[in-house]
């Protein structure tokens, strides 16, 4: 008996050590990207910054002919949980366009979630398939911070001090100026609203006085193929998502090889809307840290062909 009960302590004794060794080597091991198939966005992130630690999962879908969403979750080299939503829009693609959002489709300043401002949009032969927020705003009156110009009327001249804005102008070629900038260019804007911190310009990281804090963004960069890509990325939500900083906003531009980005209005305001695949309703995509989409100033939606 004596001889049994040591011949199965020698076997206890030994998967206990592996057990022990194998903790050690994980406890050792880097984080890595899970091995599989990635979305070119995620992979170009994994690629080209240290923003990710790990990729739980992404995916990305055709929102309509030349529009693209991709959605990401995965782990920040902070140990921290982020999902992030972008939409690659090709200007190029037949009846892909940009258009500004305004409360009840009005050029009077207010406030309206954007899956109620995207369904006062009514150009004939068009419909919404993608909304994002865009400038901060008096929370009070509704009044944007920056530049308003609504197909080709100069609604608000008077931009913000410091920061930038972004549109099309009257020959369709896509515009991310800094403030000090709009005096020159005004009068050749069609679109164009406020924005917030220059964060690239001329595949250039811009300087910015925030470098610490971590917010939910809205952000958007250009291409000089005419493509123009949306990120959200959620906050103030431990188990959820955290948000970003600034720089990392940029960096993750950068990897995308865009030539201008700047931040859009973020925190409570950042919403990701787009057209359900199944049902003639808008879906909102990302989780706002408020609870639900907050009342804005204006945003952005991207027009396809009706049919």
């Amino acid at each position: 008996m004596k001889k049994y009960i040591n011949y199965y302590y020698s076997i206890l004794m030994a998967g206990s050590l592996m057990l022990m060794a194998a903790s050690c080597k994980n406890e050792d091991a880097q984080p890595a990207v899970l091995d599989k198939d990635l979305a070119p966005i995620t992979q170009r992130m994994v690629d080209s910054t240290e923003l990710v630690s790990e990729v739980f999962w992404d995916t990305t879908f055709m929102v309509a002919p030349g529009v693209e969403e991709t959605d990401i979750h995965y782990l920040s080299m902070k140990g921290l949980s982020m999902r992030m939503f972008v939409f690659k829009i090709d200007l190029k693609a037949d009846g892909v366009s940009l258009h500004p959002l305004t409360p009840f489709g009005t050029s009077g300043f207010g406030m309206q979630p954007i899956p109620d401002m995207m369904g006062w949009v009514d150009v004939p032969g068009k419909k919404v398939v993608a909304g994002v927020n865009a400038d901060f705003f008096n929370m009070d009156t509704g009044e944007p911070r920056g530049v308003v110009h609504l197909h080709g009327e100069q609604v608000k001249t008077t931009p913000m001090v410091g920061r930038s804005f972004f549109g099309v102008d009257k020959n369709g070629r896509l515009v991310i100026e800094h403030s000090d900038d709009y005096p020159d260019v005004k009068d050749d804007l069609y679109d164009a609203l406020g924005a917030g911190d220059l964060l690239i310009k001329d595949y250039t990281l811009a300087p910015l006085a925030n470098t610490e804090d971590i917010h939910p963004r809205t952000a958007v960069g250009i291409t000089d193929a005419e493509e123009v890509y949306f990120m959200v990325i959620d906050g103030r939500q431990f188990d959820y998502s955290n948000g970003m900083t600034l720089p990392e906003v940029a960096t993750f531009f950068q990897a995308l090889g865009v030539r201008d980005a700047t931040n859009l209005d973020g925190g409570g305001s950042s919403t990701f809307v787009s057209l359900h695949s199944l049902e003639d309703v808008f879906h909102i995509r990302n989780r706002p840290s408020d609870g639900s989409p907050r009342p804005v100033a204006n945003g952005w939606a991207v027009l396809v062909n009706e049919n």
